[in-house]
């Protein structure tokens, strides 16, 4: 409801049942108790309160005890044995003398208090007002839970659906990757012919005209070459093997040597460990972030550290270099798919690389970030799940250096 254009909660009523064969007192308690928050039932023996108790819920029975028929404690005992009553509480109302024998023995049948007779007004409505509060929170609290199943629910729907989708992405990349390569290759071959075999006969814009061809072709292939990559990186194939990080890092250093020797880089790392995974993943990653020290190096020959260190159930690695550094602004995008930061002319490459890294560690079960000084290099930080069992233990103390 509105009031003076401002919203204003209503309580929920709840249902309050009084259960009495005497019809006076009946009334006289639902005088006491009545409220704009509430909705009194009244019923005059133990039969009836049963059939209210089948259409509908209660925040607390006031039960009379001593009734014709069916007495309170009879009641009492019914309503407890049915799974949908057996928690609603129940207030004893009694003219017995208060001796504990009659209260031990209706705590026994089931009530939660007793009220003896004559009931004392405030003592009544402030005993049933705090049900009424507890039956409100409860059910606000189903409520909020139902609504709390629901939206996992759809989460779980959306996040099969992404999925789903994610998958197919990557499958169209891998197809349309895989059958783009022949065809390309066929451009890139005849371009190539073309310049060699009209080496001298043709004039300068012609020449021009077919390196540019023959560059766009090659770049185009390196594109794809990567995005295959890229859809390759995290298939779970082979996840349940020991990798042996050390003999992963030996690896890639192996297939960067080239490279390295060009501009004298030197990487060491720490004892590395064992981890679960894939054995070609994880090169790939220790390739990548090596391979992209030794690109964007600095005036200086390119210095490259691997550490790790375990941090409770996980292995934390890092590759430090001194290369150029990444301004802050940018520390954000470059775990994107095709992002570059710098032109081609200056470093070459696809924008995939680092992206391929962060697939393969999420797949992994980790996490990748990277933290640098512009102009002082950057450090790579990747998480991996450790093993519960020896291979945990870093291998031997060993140095690598080129």
């Amino acid at each position: 409801m509105t009031l003076n254009g401002s919203r204003v909660s209503v309580p929920q009523a709840v249902n309050i049942l009084i259960v009495d064969d005497n019809r006076d007192s009946t009334l006289a308690l639902a005088a006491i108790l009545e409220g704009p928050d509430r909705e009194i039932l009244k019923a005059y023996s133990g039969e009836d309160a049963l059939k209210h108790l089948l259409h509908h819920d209660f925040g607390v029975i006031l039960l009379d005890v001593r009734m014709a028929g069916m007495d309170g404690y009879e009641t009492a005992d019914v309503i407890r044995s049915r799974p949908k009553t057996r928690d609603v509480p129940i207030i004893f109302l009694t003219s017995y003398n208060k001796e504990d024998a009659q209260v031990v023995r209706g705590y026994a049948h089931g009530a939660v208090d007793y009220i003896f007779k004559p009931v004392i007004p405030d003592v009544l409505k402030s005993k049933v007002n705090v049900f009424l509060e507890l039956y409100r929170r409860t059910e606000a609290l189903k409520t909020k839970n139902a609504e709390l199943e629901l939206a996992e629910k759809e989460l779980a729907r959306r996040v099969e659906e992404l999925a789903r989708s994610n998958a197919e992405l990557e499958r169209f990349a891998y197809v349309a990757s895989h059958d783009l390569k022949e065809p390309l290759r066929m451009v890139t071959s005849y371009t190539k012919l073309l310049a060699s075999r009209y080496e001298g006969k043709l004039d300068q814009d012609a020449n021009d005209f077919i390196a540019f061809a023959v560059d766009g072709a090659s770049r185009m292939e390196q594109l794809i070459h990567d995005l295959l990559s890229y859809s390759r990186a995290g298939e779970r194939n082979n996840m349940s093997k020991f990798v042996n990080c050390e003999e992963a890092l030996n690896d890639a250093l192996e297939n960067l040597k080239t490279a390295m020797d060009e501009c004298r880089a030197t990487v060491t790392h720490d004892p590395l460990p064992t981890v679960n995974g894939d054995t070609t993943q994880l090169i790939q990653v220790f390739q990548n972030l090596i391979g992209n020290g030794v690109k964007f190096r600095s005036d200086r020959s390119p210095s490259i550290h691997v550490s790790a260190r375990q941090q409770g159930e996980e292995w934390l690695f890092c590759v430090q270099d001194n290369g150029i550094g990444i301004e802050a602004q940018y520390l954000d995008r470059i775990f994107v798919l095709f992002q570059r930061l710098h032109g081609r002319e200056e470093y070459p490459g696809t924008g995939i690389g680092l992206a391929i890294c962060k697939k393969i560690v999420e797949t992994h079960g980790g996490r990748i970030w990277v933290e640098s000084e512009f102009g002082k290099g950057s450090t790579f930080c990747f998480t991996l799940p450790g093993l519960a069992r020896k291979e945990n233990v870093p291998n031997k103390p060993a140095t690598s250096a080129r």
